[in-house]
């Protein structure tokens, strides 16, 4: 009978049979999400996740502009924000949305699909919206474009994609959703800042006068520590950041305690103090007039100042806005306000679409939807053209992910006649390659059309992007890609080199690495200094490197660059991968004597 059911039921069927008995076995109730075309959560997935390793110390990706440090720990909690960790303890029993990875077609490579909200949205579509917090935590989110927005955690202890809030549930909660309201999207990429990850709706993104048909936007904020999602702007007047307005892109001052938004289709800033809970709408440069295609990314230089850009040269998205306006870069000073920089010139008129600093906050790497490449050093406050991919600008850039080392570029392209790839693209030579084509990863996923996504890394070396298609029924995926694997497995690289750490005698660090080691191999480490309870604080980084046929090293830790501050009391050492050569091990950090 099941082979004549429509696919939704015997999905539906198997779920509700599954659930059943897992409420006579253990008297405990599973929820499961929603799917897609092939049922969204796995069907296997209703069951208890059975021991998740515990691990209480911080795991930080330093995503951002490196200045801002993150104070909260990642205590790998369940969704009801008590861990349920511990060789004797109970399985965890999620009661939320969820979906459990499945691996791909080559090693390094697991696949998630978004569950349906409680309510029954469905998140088809998920554009720009990955990213990763301090810990190596990543936060995605979904949409259906038309009435709600959702947001999803996938916890890395146990490699599960949770749901964790949706926009409509928590306005509602905070009696700030109107009648016929809703929420299209979250297209702003989860922002991370002092253990809060912040998003915006976008109700409209048609460039016209639709906005002004609706209420304005909302911002959220999620807390990982106790689990809330909650409606931000329920406190500000009218209930909205601004009336009508609707963001698309978000950006943080990590120093003033700010966030950054951008507006669609008529370009304006705004600006929300956290602590006060108020959002400014500070406008736009007076040569920017009438509507055009609004900068997907923008940055704040440690200096607070915000770099804005905006056009497009694709006919799908050009306004007729003035090439000269439009092809270099301007920016907000909150003491002049709004400027341009002439010389801080673009391969044409068109807006940053993606983006990411190193992992010192010293150099921003950003790129236009063309593949178009650019560095921004904040000391200097300089700007410069590195170069593009080997692919057609026909296709479309919405992957970006920098190595940790610096070193290569994992750039995406979709939305074209030919299948989506990433491709690595090398800095300093400005060579590159197409390293993997999604279908070959995964031939489901791969099946989809779009796929974004930036500055999103766990704590493992991983990077993580969307996979859909636009109101096709089927939920939208999201791949965690780890690129070193996916080169020893493709044979780029000689072998798969796995590094460690551990204590040596008299409380020395003795880093370690696998294979041959026949080639010399540099190391990423960084220092993280925690306060008097256990907040993280500080954090200094370093490299050290292997030489040809060294198999590991000492380190005295007095030696190393410590990090800085009156609060810090305490020390850890942590091994990074490095995205590009090698992998890490589990044992990656230790405790530092003071």
């Amino acid at each position: 009978m099941l082979d004549k059911m429509p696919r939704s039921a015997v999905n539906g069927l198997k779920s509700i049979t599954h659930r059943f008995a897992l409420i006579a076995l253990l008297g405990l109730m599973v929820a499961c999400g929603g799917g897609g075309g092939n049922g969204g959560a796995n069907e296997e997935s209703d069951s208890q996740i059975e021991d998740p390793v515990e691990n209480n110390e911080p795991q930080d990706n330093n995503i951002g502009n490196g200045a801002d440090t993150d104070t909260g720990s990642d205590s790998d909690a369940g969704d009801n924000g008590s861990s349920n960790s511990g060789n004797n303890q109970e399985p965890e029993v999620i009661t939320v949305p969820y979906d459990s990875a499945r691996a791909g077609s080559i090693d390094g490579v697991n696949i998630w699909q978004m569950p349906d909200a409680p309510d029954g949205s469905r998140p088809d579509q998920s554009w720009l919206a990955v990213g990763s917090d301090a810990n190596g935590e990543i936060y995605i989110s979904g949409h259906d474009h038309v009435t709600n927005s959702m947001l999803y955690r996938m916890y890395q202890h146990d490699n599960t994609l949770r749901w964790v809030g949706d926009a409509k549930t928590a306005s509602e909660a905070a009696n700030n959703w109107q009648t016929n309201e809703s929420a299209e999207k979250f297209h702003t990429r989860p922002l991370d800042h002092n253990g809060t990850v912040y998003v915006a709706t976008l109700d409209s993104s048609d460039m016209n006068y639709s906005y002004q048909n609706t209420r304005g936007f909302h911002w959220y904020g999620y807390r990982p520590a106790d689990n809330s999602f909650t409606d931000l702007s329920a406190t500000e007047p009218d209930g909205v950041g601004a009336a009508q307005l609707q963001i698309v892109s978000i950006q943080k001052d990590p120093v003033n305690n700010l966030l950054y938004g951008m507006s669609i289709p008529e370009n304006k800033l705004v600006r929300y103090d956290i602590a006060a809970g108020t959002t400014t709408v500070l406008g736009n440069p007076s040569a920017w007039q009438n509507f055009f295609y609004s900068n997907r990314f923008m940055w704040v230089d440690s200096r607070g100042r915000v770099y804005i850009t905006g056009g497009s040269s694709r006919i799908q998205w050009n306004q007729g806005e003035p090439a000269s306006v439009f092809d270099h870069v301007w920016y907000y000073d909150p003491q002049t306000g709004f400027g341009e920089l002439p010389s801080f010139s673009l391969q044409g008129p068109n807006a940053m679409e993606v983006g990411q600093w190193d992992r010192r906050g010293e150099n921003l790497y950003t790129s236009d939807d063309q593949g178009n490449i650019y560095k921004f050093n904040d000391a200097e406050a300089s700007w410069q053209f590195i170069g593009r991919p080997d692919f057609s600008s026909d296709l479309k850039t919405w992957v970006f992910q920098l190595s940790a080392d610096g070193e290569k570029i994992y750039i995406g392209l979709s939305d074209g006649a030919r299948d989506n790839a990433i491709y690595e693209y090398d800095i300093a030579s400005g060579d590159s390659y197409e390293l993997m084509v999604i279908n070959q990863l995964d031939p489901t996923a791969g099946s989809e059309n779009f796929i974004t996504g930036y500055d999103s890394w766990d704590s493992r070396g991983s990077f993580y992007i969307s996979d859909f298609s636009m109101y096709d029924g089927d939920n939208a995926y999201m791949v965690g890609i780890n690129p070193v694997r996916i080169k020893a497995a493709k044979g780029l690289l000689d072998e798969l080199v796995e590094v460690s750490v551990e204590d040596d005698s008299g409380n020395d660090i003795r880093i370690a690495r696998s294979g041959i080691a026949m080639q010399s191999l540099e190391v990423l480490y960084e220092i993280r200094g925690y306060n008097s309870a256990g907040d993280w604080v500080a954090t200094s980084h370093g490299e050290v490197t292997l030489a040809a046929n060294q198999t590991s090293l000492t380190l005295n830790p007095s030696s190393l660059s410590q990090p800085s501050g009156s609060t810090v009391a305490s020390t850890q050492f942590w091994l990074i991968a490095d995205g590009n050569d090698y992998i890490v091990a589990e044992q990656r950090s230790l405790e530092l004597g003071n």
